[in-house]
């Protein structure tokens, strides 16, 4: 037993397990040996009464002869249908000769159903993609969770600058390659096949024209780690479809293109971004908007990770912004002032929703005369009227641009955080503070986010601020009650509802907002600031841990709940019925809440706060 004992405990979920649980569980574990190609578990429809953990080999999970997953040395299987007590929907056999423990329900439920056991039950979750009841369609095999080195189709074609367009297009031709290096020796440049037609072709350039004059340098490059998702996402981010690729040394070993990324239905992102730059007035934008909703659903379909679709909407909610800020520009004249458009809330963290309002905000050069204002708010107004029309629903509260309260000059702005850092009851301080705080610059290049964030950082009595900010992230409760129950929306068409926004995303972003700017962070991810605040030490590293895995599941959750609400053609929302999860995602997402609760009870005590 003591040699069982020994084992597990070097493996999840075993490896934070008190002794006296550990004990128990390798107790009750039944060794058992199949030889190569031998069958384990024989038939899908059945429900596991067992958990299993590989000691030594390997087994293969297969669906309909398709293999699923070679589970390996310390890996465990059977445990999702033995928890959610559902069809194992596998079958698994030994793909060499193979030693596992067998454990009894009774024995292995204590280690699974546990705040400690989140984080691995909630990520075999998410890899299975059953976090609701309802059947999904099968999904393609996923591209962006492979490194990008992986998906590079040969070497680059890397030419002098230099070099003649006619004859590198030449030399593209003959390797069937959509771009070429250049090669400025302490940097590399790249044209396209795209910067051909535009640069050369369409500007009339002969075809002597060096590279040189048509290329852009410094190239946008990813490291050769990189996933095909972080690339994705680095793509839509920069609004480019080619990425050098670089080894450790920073030597380029390959290009990856939109296509190397992704499927035909992956592509969906950058036609669509396409289309809405390439739109006449705001008519087309909203026109060419109505694809996103099938695109989501397309990328939810291929696999994409949640925070991949969130960052992919941000980029295009980017896209459609910048273009009727352009048509704004072009029907009513420039505007008076340089400025900057803001993005707040989902859309400033890149954490938006196919459900989320746009939260937005001005900032101008200049003081805050009655000529320029107007100018700005109707301006403000035009651009809000075509985010409406393309079903990006502006923020219901008045946290818009159009909104006095969220247009002001820079040195307004600054005044107003000075003072609302010092009282954050004055004005809805506290509301009007994510301004300062979580905000990204999506038009313009003014120094407006900058400046704003650090405002923050440099008066005295933030800590003030701070206190009351961790004041409100503890009155943000999870929904959990008495015996393990979920608090449900209690009237009208909310009744018997899990509002999955309130109850489950809001207390860790406020947490996550709070601890972040204790640890100097100002506008970032809730994962970055939950990053930070354990690396400054505001957050106990296994506090940080528990609110990372909890956001995480959440996340899933509601990203898989709005993609349903679109593809039954309704509108998203955040209320979810409790019967649709499975036995299995209910169960997590109570331990999570729990976990949530109790590192909220553990901030209060630090703080000397009441958390009730």
């Amino acid at each position: 037993m003591h040699d069982i004992a020994e084992f597990l405990q070097r493996h999840p979920p075993f490896d934070t397990l008190d002794e006296e649980t550990l004990r128990s569980a390798a107790a009750a574990a039944e060794i058992e040996f199949y030889a190569a190609r031998a069958p384990i578990l024989e038939s899908a429809e059945a429900t596991s009464d067992f958990a299993y953990v590989v000691r030594r080999g390997a087994v293969e999970l297969l669906s309909e002869g398709r293999l699923l997953d070679l589970v390996g040395e310390g890996e465990m299987f059977g445990f999702a249908s033995l928890l959610a007590e559902s069809p194992l929907g596998f079958i698994a056999r030994a793909a060499e000769d193979t030693l596992v423990y067998r454990i009894p329900e009774a024995a292995i439920r204590p280690v699974l159903e546990r705040p400690a056991a989140v984080r691995y039950v909630a990520a075999s979750l998410m890899r299975d993609g059953r976090l609701l009841g309802d059947p999904e369609p099968a999904a393609p095999p996923p591209t962006t969770g492979r490194v990008v080195a992986d998906l590079i189709r040969g070497p680059a074609l890397v030419c002098p600058p230099d070099m003649p367009v006619q004859e590198a297009a030449r030399r593209m031709v003959e390797t069937a390659r959509s771009c070429v290096v250049t090669d400025l020796g302490d940097a590399l440049g790249i044209v396209t096949d795209h910067d051909m037609r535009t640069r050369v072709v369409a500007a009339g350039a002969g075809p002597e024209t060096p590279l040189s004059q048509v290329m852009t340098a410094p190239a946008r490059s990813v490291t050769a780690d990189t996933t095909a998702s972080e690339a994705l996402v680095e793509m839509l981010d920069l609004g480019v479809r080619h990425l050098l690729v670089l080894e450790a040394r920073r030597q380029l070993i390959g290009v990856i293109d939109d296509v190397d990324l992704m499927a035909s239905e992956r592509r969906a992102p950058f036609h669509l971004r396409s289309l809405i730059a390439r739109s006449k007035d705001a008519a087309g934008v909203a026109e060419a908007a109505g694809e996103l909703p099938r695109t989501v659903i397309a990328l939810y379909d291929s696999d994409v990770p949640a925070a991949v679709i969130s960052r992919t909407i941000a980029s295009i909610h980017d896209t459609i912004v910048r273009r009727l800020i352009e048509i704004a520009h072009e029907e009513a004249g420039p505007a008076p002032v340089p400025y900057s458009w803001l993005a707040l809330g989902s859309f400033g963290r890149r954490e938006p929703f196919p459900g989320s309002d746009v939260d937005c905000a001005l900032a101008w050069e200049g003081g805050d005369d009655p000529g320029p204002r107007e100018r700005m708010l109707a301006l403000a107004r035009r651009v809000l009227a075509g985010l409406s029309a393309s079903g990006l629903v502006p923020d219901g509260r008045g946290a818009v641009a159009s909104s006095p309260l969220f247009a002001r000059s820079i040195m307004e702005w600054e005044r107003a955080a000075d003072e609302w850092l010092e009282d954050p009851d004055r004005g809805r301080g506290l509301m009007l503070l994510s301004v300062v705080v979580e905000s990204a610059a999506v038009w313009g290049t003014t120094t407006a986010a900058d400046r704003l964030a650090a405002a923050f950082a440099r008066i005295p009595q933030r800590d003030i601020t701070l206190r009351r900010l961790a004041i409100a992230a503890l009155a943000e409760r999870p929904p959990t009650g008495f015996f393990r129950q979920f608090v449900l929306e209690s009237s009208g068409e909310r009744k018997g509802r899990l509002d999955i926004k309130r109850g489950g995303l809001i207390p860790i972003e406020s947490l996550a907002r709070w601890a972040g700017l204790a640890a100097g962070v100002t506008a970032a991810s809730t994962r970055a600031r939950l990053d930070a605040a354990e690396a400054e030490g505001t957050l106990e590293a296994d506090d940080a841990a528990v609110l990372r895995d909890a956001f995480e599941l959440v996340y899933a959750l509601r990203m898989e709940h709005h993609v349903a609400r679109l593809r039954a053609g309704l509108p998203p929302d955040d209320l979810i019925d409790p019967e649709r999860l499975t036995r299995l995602t209910r169960s997590s997402l109570k331990e999570a809440f729990r976990a949530v609760a109790r590192v909220q009870r553990g901030v209060a005590l630090k703080l000397g706060l009441s958390a009730r």
